[in-house]
């Protein structure tokens, strides 16, 4: 910072007459800066803080211009306070930088009100004055633009750490409710609130590159951009090899409600991917073990889709539900099972029940793709009916035989 410039004396009577109208200056500067959207939207308490950071600034200025010295190390600490705590306000550091330089200009025009009453100050003004005034503000909004962003890391380090802590509880510690609460908390996210993971698939991305996370993060921005949710609100971590994102679901909106909204979003979600990526929808989960049965639901919904290998690129758990609730009971799996086996002796019956389910159930339709004749294919049918004592125009036995299916598959 340049040497403060020594003032005459009738410069150094009309700077304390300027800093006794320091509220003047105060609100001045506070009432432009209001009509930035960034200070409009300030609570009331944030506003008073704001005010106060004006005042204290302006008072910084008085006393080094009339004492002759720069601040003090104890008045830039606690000058630099301000720049952190804007950090955890929200407020974007060029509405910070505005405010600096609304509050030099502020003071020049002042500065140049004296001049135009007395004339024999120009000279001083502008050879001394305005130098030392652009360079003080100059370093002053260096100095705070350094804590600002200092903090901005710290906070960021510290919302990484979190959301590490987090991903750990709901993979690793599910049962461990309280600490998922805090730990949400913390990262200012209702810990009650329901939601619906997605788990992706991103072929072309390289786990060791330094340009990983900032393709994680596009994803994740844009999957928020294309749900209209803000990105805040997305949870998200890197898990075995899958991105997962854990997206709010509506309020007071039953599971299934949920996953209809989230199917009828399925071309947005596709157009958030990048190409070649693929993406599995779990079900709506509540709570750590809520969220952790949702991802691996995601999971689930994502290995059976890349199985298929169609064009759609988004699966939904719900479309496997019955099947995967199947899985989870072993007599049940195992009478299933046992249907495909006593077909497994004549592989042309398996491969007609298969074809005859995959184009729903339309005789004519499953015949010509079998390049078969339709009575071939009605005989066919009737000899699964005769070894599994079915009836194919059972919704019972048609639900139980699609199910035993896709199983096999």
């Amino acid at each position: 910072m340049l040497n403060v410039p020594s003032l005459s004396p009738s410069l150094r009577e009309n700077t304390l007459r300027l800093e006794a109208t320091l509220s003047d200056i105060t609100d001045e500067v506070f009432s432009s800066l209001l009509k930035m959207k960034e200070y409009t939207e300030l609570t009331p308490v944030v506003r008073l803080d704001v005010n106060e950071s004006i005042a204290f600034s302006a008072r910084l200025w008085f006393q080094s211009i009339l004492g002759g010295t720069p601040p003090s190390q104890e008045d830039l600490q606690l000058f630099q306070e301000f720049g952190k705590r804007r950090v955890h306000q929200g407020m974007p550091l060029p509405a910070l930088l505005r405010a600096f330089r609304l509050g030099s200009l502020e003071l020049w025009r002042s500065y140049i009100r004296i001049a135009e009453r007395n004339q024999g100050l120009r000279e001083e003004l502008l050879f001394n004055i305005s130098p030392y005034l652009l360079e003080y503000f100059d370093d002053m909004a260096q100095l705070i633009s350094q804590a600002y962003l200092l903090e901005q890391f710290r906070q960021a380090r510290w919302r990484e750490s979190l959301q590490h802590q987090l991903y750990g509880l709901i993979f690793n510690f599910p049962e461990d409710s309280g600490e998922f609460h805090k730990t949400a908390a913390a990262l200012g996210l209702d810990p009650a609130a329901p939601r619906i993971a997605f788990a992706i698939e991103l072929p072309d991305t390289d786990s060791h590159s330094p340009r990983f996370t900032h393709q994680l993060d596009r994803v994740v921005a844009e999957i928020a951009r294309r749900l209209e949710v803000a990105e805040d609100f997305l949870v998200s971590a890197w898990h075995h090899g899958r991105l997962i994102i854990w997206v709010p679901a509506m309020p007071g909106n039953v599971m299934n409600a949920n996953d209809r909204i989230m199917a009828g979003r399925a071309d947005a979600l596709r157009e958030a991917l990048p190409a070649a990526a693929i993406m599995g929808v779990g079900l709506m989960g509540q709570g750590a073990k809520g969220w952790a049965t949702a991802a691996e639901e995601a999971i689930r919904a994502l290995d059976d889709g890349a199985r298929c290998r169609d064009d759609s690129r988004v699966y939904f758990y719900s479309d496997i539900v019955m099947e995967e609730s199947v899985r989870g009971t072993d007599t049940i799996l195992r009478y299933l099972v046992s249907l495909i086996e006593q077909l497994s002796g004549e592989p042309d019956l398996l491969l007609t029940l298969e074809t005859y389910f995959e184009h729903c159930q339309r005789r004519k339709v499953a015949a010509s793709v079998l390049g078969i004749h339709p009575n071939t294919l009605n005989y066919r049918l009737e000899r699964i009916e005769k070894l599994l004592g079915a009836r194919l125009d059972d919704v019972g036995w048609t639900t139980k035989l699609s199910i035993a299916l896709k199983l096999r598959r």
